[in-house]
């Protein structure tokens, strides 16, 4: 009679620990069989990573954990963005890395349609207005006169600029591989990136972060840019080099901002970023990783590393995503 084979072992880690119980409930409802290390702080990860088959965690992972996982065989990301764990050096090349895919299109469209609409219909003045109870009238702008700039055409990019589409709006994009998308009129690639940033009234950013596009949009293309362009950046910060996006927001060389994603998170108290009237600040909620999606991605490939397929979402980290 052959043994019986052991269990496999997930150490699962989330900031939020709200969701750790989530994942959790989910995972042992479909899979009684697995024994599930749940981490909500270091000290319980520094007890059981060297334990561990797999990790299910997101971008907050302690990435110093890494070398003391011997029998890591997969990470699995609770997200879209893989940086932090493309950089640890510590990660054995045989360790498989798979990134969520396919769920974060929607509700970023969400976040993204949101501010595009209250930027056009002028919300700030409606809000302010009814503060002082003023009654006065202003014209509002519409989306079907402007050009909103698509930067990165991957799976949530391609479905925000669907929507946008959607919505009337000129769709433009930026990417390093053609998509050939029937619902954005032209594609731009490499050295076409200032005639990209000089059509766009709107450039919504959803690159990964690579060493390609760290500090892609600096000084040099916010003067690219139409002084009434805003930015709206649902990606990651470090795409975006901070002081200068200061500077031309401070200089009204773009008319504004709309940031999710900063180099540094939580953005300190102290950050000049505050002070500023044409920027909208969130606090990094533009694509949530709701347990209830992110879960059944998971167990799927579970499934699929139990039986020797090829999982799905898996990252090319010599390109970064």
């Amino acid at each position: 009679m052959a043994p019986k084979k052991r269990a496999l072992r997930v150490l699962l880690f989330s900031h939020n620990p709200d969701y750790v119980d989530r994942y959790r409930r989910l995972i042992k409802k479909a899979r009684k069989d697995l024994q599930v290390f749940v981490c909500k702080k270091r000290g319980e990860i520094a007890r059981y990573i060297s334990r561990a088959d797999i990790i299910f965690s997101g971008h907050t992972f302690p990435l110093e954990f890494i070398a003391k996982a011997k029998r890591l065989r997969w990470i699995q990301s609770m997200s879209a963005g893989v940086e932090n764990f493309v950089r640890a050096q510590s990660l054995p090349s045989d360790v498989i890395l798979t990134r969520v895919e396919g769920v974060f299109g929607p509700i970023m469209a969400e976040y993204v349609i949101g501010y595009l609409l209250a930027i056009t219909q002028n919300m700030k003045a409606v809000f302010e207005n009814q503060k002082r109870r003023l009654w006065q009238s202003f014209l509002v702008g519409s989306l079907r006169s402007k050009t909103v700039g698509m930067m990165g055409l991957g799976s949530i990019g391609a479905y925000v600029a669907y929507k946008i589409h959607l919505l009337g709006a000129e769709v433009i994009g930026f990417d390093e591989q053609a998509k050939k998308l029937p619902y954005v009129k032209r594609e731009y690639s490499g050295p076409e990136l200032e005639e990209f940033l000089k059509l766009a009234d709107f450039v919504v950013v959803t690159m990964p972060l690579t060493s390609a596009t760290r500090g892609l949009l600096g000084e040099k293309e916010f003067a690219m840019m139409k002084n009434t362009a805003v930015l709206i950046n649902i990606s990651r910060g470090p795409i975006v080099h901070e002081k200068a996006l200061l500077r031309a927001l401070k200089q009204r060389k773009i008319a504004g901002a709309v940031l999710d994603v900063f180099e540094k998170e939580p953005l300190p108290a102290n950050h000049e970023y505050w002070q500023l009237d044409n920027l909208v600040i969130t606090p990094h909620i533009a694509g949530p990783s709701i347990p209830e999606d992110i879960a059944p991605i998971f167990l799927e490939n579970l499934k699929r590393l139990e039986e020797g397929k090829p999982l799905r979402g898996v990252v090319d980290r010599k390109r970064g995503f």
